[in-house]
């Protein structure tokens, strides 16, 4: 069952009653549209238990919807002998707690992250910037989705990562 709220559609799950809290509040976004992740940000800081799901429009008015959450990075170390091919102050975060990243072009994005048991890259990282439109962000998690790998975004200090889900 679906409730329109103020700013979002509130989700409730087959086997949630519609009178306690919803399992995920929708964000409805048109894919021409420059990015904007004030709404985002905010939901997800609530830290509530429900997804944040995150719907974008296409011309035809189909959706695809993905789930959008902060993302942590807990301390890891480098392998032997590996090392970051990248000096980016927005990733230095990352480098301090002991990834490796570097570049991600062969997979559209700006950089492809390991941690130390990785063989391969676990996430691709793009960069946002204030002049990107959602269907940036389209094209980015379908490829990640396809070679397996979450897309993080980095969006002014937050790390935010878009999981592909069917609704």
């Amino acid at each position: 069952m679906v409730k329109i709220e103020d700013y979002g559609l509130r989700l409730y799950d087959r086997q949630i009653p519609v009178k306690g809290p919803a399992s995920a509040i929708i964000l409805i976004k048109k894919f021409e549209n420059i990015i904007d992740f004030t709404d985002i940000i905010e939901e997800l800081g609530k830290d509530l238990e429900r997804r944040v799901q995150i719907s974008i429009i296409d011309s035809e008015n189909s959706a695809v919807y993905y789930v959008a959450k902060f993302v942590s990075w807990p301390q890891t170390k480098l392998k032997d002998n590996a090392q970051s091919s990248v000096d980016d102050v927005n990733m230095k975060e990352l480098i301090d707690k002991g990834y490796q990243i570097n570049s991600g072009l062969k997979f559209g994005t700006h950089y492809r992250v390991y941690n130390y048991e990785s063989k391969h890259a676990p996430w691709l990282i793009q960069k946002i910037d204030d002049s990107m439109a959602w269907l940036d962000v389209t094209r980015m998690v379908r490829v990640g989705h396809g070679v397996n790998k979450t897309i993080v975004l980095a969006y002014k200090g937050y790390w935010i990562s878009f999981d592909w889900i069917k609704p």
